[in-house]
């Protein structure tokens, strides 16, 4: 920002040469993209410029007039934002945070100017985006707003990220009422959770599955996420150097998982292989998960003469990575009255698990543990969790938990009438 005085000569009516003094004031401001613009006025008095430019001074102190005076669509903030996101987010997030900005943030705020955007107008469009869509999406479309505003503070093209500071839904709803609150939050876990299976009652799925044809490796695969504990991602990248049967130990250091073929960059840690996306365990962490001993045996055989480089778990197809719409398209029973039964859902429905989730078995394997006396903090470091309260929030107790538990109240009860 300036003033500077400017001195204008022209041609008076009466042929004589003039001059006309005025006072300009000049602010610059830096778009996104492209060169920086400058918007200017000019007085014929030097206290009026003064006060012209320092009005402009303390309205836009740490601001970016020209970006928010431009709708959000227009604004250019995700493309700038874009490559930064891929680099600093896992896969499978960046394309929550993408889908959430492209399905709700530009639908809702894209006509909108970006310095028109408070942290109120979020709080309600991410109220009406939970009660069209989900809590979850809400908070994702949230997230990407958050991000891609955050991006622009940092480049101080924004002064404050609305985003951020606005509360989530599920915050916002406690305000107005802890009674529905606390329902939607049991509603979210149990669905976190979902169903959790019994020792027998995960074996008699693994049987089940066993006896599909050529079911063997994908028994192993639902038994090793079910008593184990690792997610369907973590599994099928397991290498056969991952595994040390003389320990009993799994290295888990890698996930695969699949998505929409991109030619883009990836976060630091990640590779490409077609719609394969490799990379670190979810957190971004190693660990080591200890075998179960009634599947020493089974992973002995689909290890045999293998090369170390080698997948435990291979198509039959592909002799590579059994992808999850495979395992869930596997499962083909024909009934005695002439149908079969396809897909995953309709599998688990047939043995009674109505429900089950294929990522429900990590679930079990963690109520299992716990149940079994294993501590806390050591099923934490098996499943990789940071927090302890991410473990206990997988776990829950089983049905049959209730039905010990009056067993055993009657029989102390017996007891202490005696």
């Amino acid at each position: 920002m300036s003033v500077k005085k400017r001195v204008y000569s022209y041609t008076g009516d009466n042929g004589e040469p003039r001059t006309r003094t005025v006072w300009r004031a000049r602010v610059w401001t830096y778009p996104p993209h492209g060169p920086r613009r400058e918007v200017e006025e000019e007085f014929s008095t030097r206290a009026q410029a003064d006060a012209w430019e320092r009005k402009q001074r303390d309205s836009a102190r740490g601001r970016n007039l020209d970006l928010e005076r431009t709708r959000l669509s227009d604004s250019g903030l995700w493309e700038r934002a874009e490559p930064v996101l891929r680099r600093r987010l896992a896969p499978r997030t960046f394309s929550y945070y993408r889908d959430g900005w492209n399905a709700r943030v530009i639908k809702t705020f894209g006509a909108t100017k970006v310095g028109d955007i408070s942290v109120g107008e979020v709080e309600r469009a991410q109220a009406e985006w939970a009660r069209t869509g989900s809590v979850h999406t809400a908070r994702q479309a949230r997230f990407a707003l958050s991000a891609v505003l955050g991006v622009a503070v940092r480049d101080g093209l924004l002064s404050a990220n609305p985003a951020r500071s606005a509360r989530s839904a599920r915050s916002a709803r406690s305000a107005r009422s802890a009674t529905s609150s606390n329902a939607e939050k049991r509603h979210r876990q149990e669905r976190k959770v979902g169903m959790t299976l019994t020792p027998a009652q995960l074996a008699s799925l693994v049987e089940a599955v066993r006896a599909l044809p050529n079911g063997e490796p994908y028994a192993v695969m639902v038994d090793l996420m079910g008593s184990a504990g690792l997610r369907y991602g973590e599994t099928a990248a397991l290498q056969v150097g991952d595994v040390d049967l003389t320990r009993g130990i799994l290295s888990v250091t890698h996930s695969v998982s699949e998505m929409t073929k991109d030619d883009a960059d990836l976060a630091a840690g990640y590779s490409r292989e077609g719609n394969l996306v490799w990379g670190p365990p979810k957190g971004g962490k190693s660990r080591l998960v200890p075998i179960p001993r009634h599947l020493v045996d089974p992973l002995s055989e689909l290890l045999a003469k293998q090369p170390r480089s080698a997948q435990v778990f291979r198509s039959e197809r592909t002799g590579y990575v059994i992808r999850g719409n495979v395992l869930k398209s596997k499962v083909k029973v024909s009934k005695g009255d002439g149908t079969a039964i396809q897909g995953w859902t309709a599998f688990v429905a047939w043995l009674g698990f109505a429900g089950l989730r294929v990522h429900d078995l990590r679930a079990t394997a963690a109520t299992n543990m716990l149940a079994a006396g294993v501590p806390p903090h050591v099923v934490r470091d098996i499943l990789g969790h940071e927090d302890i309260k991410v473990t206990n929030g997988y776990a829950r107790s089983h049905d049959d938990a209730f039905t010990r538990a009056v067993e055993s109240l009657a029989a102390y009860s017996q007891r202490g009438g005696e």
